[in-house]
């Protein structure tokens, strides 16, 4: 049995606009900052018990409809994390091992009304294509832990794909991510529950 932790879109653009790193308030998550010492604390202890660690990261295109001026924030968003820009890049004080495997996602120039598959890490690649649902079949992954931006989307939304498309057991780390806002939270938590998603916390992960 192996086991995955993930750290899902934990960069720049979606740390509050306080936080005084380039590229951060492109969409700035309430207290998404105050998870970085519990994702480290994490990252450790996976590095510890010898877990193989994945990131994922938004990479969009300027221009997509993904984007709007006028966003709704619930389908459509302020420009972020656009690829290879300082909103784009994990958050420094965000400790990636070496060995993590890098996975990129939202890199389609989305049409308007089309299927958006920004937010699942279901669909993310390495640069070399490789998807992450290969990766977790070539490393024998059972078990997923997952941590990070947001909640409610892109942590929530991985990892519904991730327990019913792959078919692994996955475990949301509450206290190691924060949502968008209070109302999507419960329903993302509801979700979670009726695909048997576990949500726990740090101190039940590393007792």
């Amino acid at each position: 049995m192996a086991i995955a932790y993930g750290i899902i879109d934990a960069q720049a653009g979606f740390m509050p606009a306080h936080v005084a790193v380039a590229g951060t308030g492109e969409l700035g998550v309430s207290e998404g900052d105050l998870i970085i010492p519990v994702v480290n604390r994490l990252t450790q202890h996976a590095l510890d018990q010898g877990w193989h660690v994945f990131t994922t990261q938004d990479w969009h295109p300027a221009q997509t409809a993904h984007f709007s001026a006028t966003p709704n924030f619930t389908t459509t968003w302020p420009v972020h994390c656009v690829a290879g820009t300082a909103g784009a890049a994990i958050h420094p004080e965000i400790a990636v091992p070496p060995r993590a495997t890098i996975f990129h996602k939202g890199m389609e120039v989305l049409s308007d009304g089309a299927d958006d598959t920004s937010y699942s890490g279901y669909y993310a690649q390495t640069d070399a294509g490789l998807s992450l649902p290969a990766w977790l079949a070539q490393h024998q992954i059972t078990q997923v832990y997952l941590v990070g931006l947001a909640f409610d989307y892109c942590v929530g939304s991985t990892a519904l794909d991730l327990a019913q498309q792959c078919g692994v057991a996955v475990h949301v780390i509450i206290d190691a991510t924060r949502p968008v806002a209070i109302a999507s939270q419960q329903m993302m938590l509801a979700r979670l529950a009726v695909a048997g998603v576990t949500v726990g916390t740090m101190n039940e992960v590393v007792a």
